[in-house]
């Protein structure tokens, strides 16, 4: 199978960067964009070629099986290390836990130095401590990282591993060629203020109850009897408790439903996974279990209970429901939690670097009050018609508080995806020194954009 082009595109980067012997680098792409697609066949099956002994890095047992399928398919047949083997000697690709690692890496200090390429799946954890001493052992491996999500909750820069990033396409360029569209519905919204905030999110057990309440979770279920009764769901919650609670109600609503957690067996939770995918299930109740890797293009709802602080993780969330799939033509998010009015839609372009991790930018949306859904500026609401007159006081510009100096490190032609006004566009142009006929060209852009959207 031939890769898209956008990720030959990246692909190529990726090997340009390995052949500069560049140590750290950082690829990015949205969730469901093929990022494993990508390495597999754009970049292993290349140095694989080329002789390289190989790593690829996963921290759960479902990406592990997952990266072996995928390099089965391309006819690589990598050698499993984890808590039940060892490397295979004769192996020239390794799929690795990276606990089992961390564990053995003494006993397998030899090995670890003859690698030449690690590629850490799901790379914004990479920065904690015990994967860095890890991925320092492998002395003469470059590294590649591979995630949906280039910065963390707690904002530790991906800069203190990675030299260079290689930034793929958006969520909303990718939309809807290659990912679903996804509606946005929010029924109610919660009042955390009274929350406190623990390592940089909500403190779980106060979360869990404000959230935990049989009332909120009942308004979730009409909302998803509304918009997608019988879909294919992922109910994403705050505690074991709530998951459970939460798959009570929707049982009492007549719903097959599950909730998955970590005292579960391996094969009762992959049975309830794949219970979902298969139909089975219309609601699978989670709590950071299916957050990140999980991999079922069916799923065309989210039920989203969990308030979080953590772009990250609400990014990682929306991912869930972007896959495409036969006769799959949107996907449909019930946002309980006020997700998207504090970090932005599941399409919202987010600006980061290396060295600064999430830039903060303004997320400019308007809620529906007629039928409750969230969309970007507009003068209609998409679903109900519903005017909106005043839309363009939401278009204020979103890049005032960002820094010249931070502005300065990012591709001009990537900036402008965040233009909403034409005080954005001089304040680009200032930090960059562009030229006057720039700004010109830019605003006939930004005009363009603003006038396909009065005729949507």
């Amino acid at each position: 199978m031939k890769l898209r082009p956008y990720q030959q595109k990246n692909a190529d980067e990726i090997l340009a960067c390995l052949e500069r012997g560049v140590r750290g680098t950082l690829y990015a792409l949205p969730t469901a964009g093929g990022k494993t697609a990508t390495v597999v066949r754009g970049v292993i099956r290349e140095v694989v070629n080329l002789g390289w002994p190989t790593v690829f890095l996963v921290h759960r047992r479902e990406l592990l099986h997952q990266a072996v399928r995928t390099l089965a398919r391309v006819g690589i047949q990598a050698s499993v290390v984890d808590q039940d083997h060892d490397p295979d000697p004769l192996a020239l690709v390794h799929v690795c836990s990276i606990d089992t690692l961390k564990a053995r890496k003494k006993r397998l200090a030899g090995w670890l130095r003859t690698i030449k390429l690690v590629v850490v799946d799901e790379a914004h954890h990479a920065v904690a401590a015990g994967w860095q001493a890890l991925l320092e052992d492998f002395t003469n491996a470059l590294i590649l990282g591979v995630t949906a999500t280039p910065y963390r909750g707690d904002g530790k820069p991906l800069g203190v591993l990675f030299n260079e990033a290689v930034r793929g396409p958006s969520v909303g360029e990718l939309t809807p060629r290659w990912l679903c569209p996804a509606e946005v519905w929010e029924p109610w919204s919660p009042d955390t203020s009274g929350v406190p905030i623990s390592r940089g999110d909500f403190a779980v057990g106060e979360l869990d109850r404000l959230m935990n309440n049989d009332k909120i979770t009942k308004m979730a279920m009409n909302a998803y009897a509304a918009r997608m009764p019988g879909e294919p769901a992922i109910v994403f919650c705050v505690s074991i408790a709530h998951a459970r609670r939460a798959a009570a109600i929707s049982a009492a609503y007549g719903w097959r439903a599950i909730a998955v957690d970590g005292e579960m067996s391996d094969s009762d939770r992959d049975s309830a996974i794949d219970g979902l995918a298969s139909g089975y299930y219309q609601h699978l109740m989670s709590c950071q279990l299916v957050n990140e890797g999980t991999d079922i293009p069916v799923v065309s709802g989210a039920i989203n209970l969990r308030p979080t602080k953590s772009t990250q993780l609400k990014k990682q969330q929306d991912g869930r429901v972007l896959r495409t799939h036969f006769g799959k033509t949107r996907s449909c998010i019930i946002d309980m939690a006020g997700g998207a009015n504090l970090h932005g839609l599941p399409d919202a372009d987010l600006l980061w670097t290396l060295e600064d991790g999430l830039i903060p930018i303004r997320h400019r949306t308007i809620r529906c009050p007629k039928c409750r859904r969230r969309f970007e500026p507009g003068p209609f609401c998409p679903s109900c018609s519903m005017a909106f007159p005043h839309w363009q006081q939401s278009t204020l510009p979103v890049l005032a508080g960002v820094s010249e100096h931070i502005l300065r490190k990012l591709p001009t032609q990537e900036l402008e995806r965040f233009v909403a006004s034409e005080i954005d566009i001089r304040h680009i142009a200032r930090a960059k020194g562009l030229a006057n006929s720039w700004i010109y060209h830019a605003s006939q852009r930004l005009r363009d954009r603003q006038n396909e959207r009065r005729r949507a």
